[in-house]
């Protein structure tokens, strides 16, 4: 696989957490990934949010064992996986640019491993080029 793409909706650390797993393992095996952070993704992704362990829209039992291996170190911390990916080289993230106007959410106001703003039409030309697009 060359180029994935991943429309990341969804702020909740479970849902993250798997879209950056699967980065890392097209990563790993020499693709690029592409992903698009919008709403929950977005606050997210603002300073000081990326390790919140906050699980949206899972029943209380799922989200309290989850929340367990978080701060037992079981379940590695969001900021590590980013950095991980990003020494592959091959790892973008960028903030929906239409998401940032309605949360009103600055560039700074975003983790210094967002590589850029863009809006959809823009993503949508990175998409054309990808053999596999998942929307998290």
């Amino acid at each position: 696989m060359k180029r994935c793409c991943i429309f990341l909706h969804s702020g909740s650390y479970d849902r993250v957490y798997q879209a950056l797993a699967i980065s890392s393992v097209i990563l790993a095996g020499g693709g690029e990934v592409h992903v698009f952070l919008s709403y929950g993704a977005l606050k997210r992704f603002s300073k000081g949010n990326l390790d919140a362990p906050v699980i949206e829209g899972e029943p209380a039992p799922f989200s309290d064992e989850f929340k367990k291996h978080i701060e037992r170190g079981a379940i590695e911390p969001i900021s590590e996986m980013v950095e991980t990916a990003k020494t592959f080289g091959r790892f973008s993230l960028y903030a929906c640019s239409a998401s940032m106007a309605v949360l009103n959410i600055a560039r700074d106001e975003l983790a210094d491993e967002v590589d850029s703003s863009m809006g959809l039409v823009s993503f949508l030309n990175i998409v054309k080029e990808a053999d596999l697009t998942l929307y998290i």
